[in-house]
């Protein structure tokens, strides 16, 4: 189970996270994507299980906000790549029980898919 406050919403803060990233930082941008589209796909499909996620509305305005982000803000590696900003960010706007199920298993999908990238 991940140590992530509830008080602290940076997901690159959650030591889960954190070692996912840094799997992810020497992978090719096509994996970096791929992972980015799962991690998307998964966090709407525990957001709806919840019945918390009302309206596609919440998904676009959650996007929106991760695509209008101030360039100043873009310094780390997966900020650039819109892609994964946009899955770290949908998983940060998503309900605090919702994080809970995801985070737990998001370094070993990506170290899974990674070694079956490889083989």
């Amino acid at each position: 189970m991940s140590d992530f406050s509830p008080q602290q919403r940076r997901m690159d803060q959650d030591p889960a996270i954190q070692q996912a990233l840094g799997v992810l930082k020497g992978a090719s941008d096509r994996y970096q994507a791929q992972v980015a589209l799962n991690l998307i796909m998964i966090v709407i499909e525990h957001w709806i299980e919840a019945s918390t996620l009302h309206s596609v509305d919440d998904l676009v305005d959650v996007l929106e906000k991760s695509r209008k982000a101030d360039s100043s803000q873009l310094r780390r590696w997966y900020d650039v790549n819109e892609t994964m900003r946009a899955a770290l960010k949908l998983l940060e706007e998503c309900p605090e029980d919702v994080q809970a199920k995801i985070i737990p298993s998001i370094q070993i999908m990506v170290e899974n898919s990674l070694e079956k990238c490889h083989d």
